[in-house]
């Protein structure tokens, strides 16, 4: 019986959710996105108080992981390009958190700190290399700033970055690192200026993460005998705005309110 009286619940109730959720979605803009990017830092970049005189590098090959939320409605931060990098996109995140060796930190955004502040970059399939997808954290992009940029050869589903969609960066190719901006020349080839991200942590203590200037492909580095790091990954999710939650708990109240009266 009791078994019976479950079964009987369950179409009256999926349309009764099924219409919380529609109201949702006609009434909010998905708009709010997050990037989950993991790599790995190497024995070139540091991370110290920021009040240390001098950097602490990583002995060795130290993972991360990066969560960043934004609003592709916002202002594109991007230099405005006629060729190639049409496809590219810098977003100014409402916040950024990098989780290293078990420590979690928020990473300062361009909003409060222009010169060393992340934007989330990202680059369809027709900039960059063409055919190849870009997606990490650019400071001043205009200037081409410190940042982490990985090149991956697929996207699920494909998107171009004036419509960004929900996607999961696959077939993993290489990643980019830079200090900051190039002082002459022409990227890599050029000597870089040392802009450290400007990271807090619980405390609100700050912290500087300098990182090095090298580029990596998948299998092989650049570099002769230079370590390969770990395959790095990347997906862009939706995330519901706070007014979606609150106009889908009407409809959950409701659910659990007829749960109830059903089993009466």
């Amino acid at each position: 019986m009791t078994h019976e009286r479950s079964f009987a619940t369950v179409p009256f109730l999926a349309r009764l959710l099924a219409g919380a959720c529609a109201v949702a979605a006609t009434s909010a803009q998905a708009t709010q996105f997050e990037l989950s990017y993991t790599g790995a830092f190497n024995s070139q970049e540091a991370l110290n108080l920021a009040t240390d005189s001098s950097p602490t590098y990583f002995t060795g090959l130290t993972p991360f992981t990066i969560n960043a939320r934004f609003d592709d409605s916002s202002p594109n931060l991007a230099p405005e390009f006629s060729g190639p990098f049409d496809g590219f996109r810098a977003y100014a995140p409402s916040s950024v958190t990098i989780d290293i060796e078990g420590t979690r930190y928020s990473i300062e955004t361009i909003v409060t700190n222009p010169t060393a502040g992340v934007t989330v970059a990202i680059f369809d399939q027709y900039s960059f290399d063409p055919g190849h997808y870009g997606v990490g954290l650019i400071a001043d992009p205009v200037n081409d700033g410190a940042g982490i940029v990985g090149d991956f050869l697929s996207a699920l589903p494909n998107f171009v970055a004036a419509a960004l969609t929900p996607t999961v960066f696959t077939d993993y190719f290489g990643v980019g690192h830079s200090s900051g901006v190039c002082l002459s020349g022409t990227a890599p080839d050029c000597p870089h200026a040392i802009t450290p991200l400007v990271l807090h942590d619980a405390g609100n203590v700050a912290w500087n993460l300098t990182l090095g200037n090298f580029e990596e492909d998948y299998p092989d580095a650049h570099t002769p005998g230079a370590p390969v790091g770990p395959l790095n990954t990347a997906q862009i999710t939706a995330v519901p705005e706070p007014s979606t939650y609150a106009l889908m708990l009407p409809g959950i109240t409701g659910l659990a309110w007829a749960v109830r009266r059903r089993q009466r």
